[in-house]
């Protein structure tokens, strides 16, 4: 588990000549994208360019400012190694039960699964803490009792992600989201009795839960 939060070493934002060709066919690709769900839109995301652990219990993660669309538009069958910075929590309530939504069938990734909510993509000014917090409230409409406390990085090998996972706790429970749309349910769940199917990252998230307090920093990332 992380005993402090990650430090970002910003870098300078990404250019279209780092892709060379690969560039016109990501423009293409983004187009026809948008042409097939016209509820895409473009962004700004902080895509990781390397992780190490610290020494002190925590991490450092470098990043740089990147289009959401350069991202969105990788496959199996074209990869322009993005892979975005988001934050996760794993809220709980005054009797200890945990939030989750159901996503929607129009997101970009894992549809229709359950998740652990709150979640969502580092904008370029932002810093993981700010975002899980935004995040909350625009999912739940509820904010934190106490400031949020990271607990780990984790990679999402499916959805090409790293996340900085987080605990928080919130007394009110009947909160109203800004953003409705992006889940189909939400509700509180014990530990024991979590919705299915769940996304892999909120599987890894679950395994949180009974994480050996002791142990070294957890970064949960692809080999290098």
């Amino acid at each position: 588990m992380l005993r402090r939060p990650p430090i970002l070493l910003r870098g300078s934002p990404l250019v279209p000549d780092r892709f060379g060709p690969k560039m016109a066919e990501a423009e293409s690709r983004w187009d026809a994208l948008c042409a097939a769900r016209p509820e895409y839109f473009d962004g700004g995301v902080l895509v990781v360019g390397a992780v190490a652990r610290n020494g002190h219990g925590g991490v450092t993660v470098t990043v740089s400012p990147c289009p959401y669309r350069w991202y969105a538009v990788q496959d199996e069958d074209f990869d322009l190694g993005l892979r975005p910075l988001g934050a996760k929590a794993l809220v709980r309530n005054s009797e200890g039960a945990l939030l989750c939504g159901q996503r929607s069938n129009t997101v970009h990734a894992y549809p229709n699964r359950w998740e652990f909510l709150p979640g969502g993509s580092v904008e370029p000014e932002e810093d993981p803490l700010q975002t899980v917090i935004r995040e909350l409230e625009e999912e739940s409409g509820l904010v934190p009792h106490a400031p949020p406390v990271a607990k780990a990085l984790c990679f999402d090998p499916p959805a090409r992600t790293w996340e900085v996972v987080y605990e928080l706790e919130v007394q009110c429970t009947d909160g109203s989201p800004s953003h409705p749309e992006e889940h189909v349910k939400r509700g509180w769940f014990a530990s024991t009795t979590l919705p299915f199917p769940m996304t892999p990252i909120a599987e890894r998230m679950a395994d949180l839960l009974i994480h050996d307090k002791g142990s070294t920093p957890d970064v949960d990332g692809p080999s290098s």
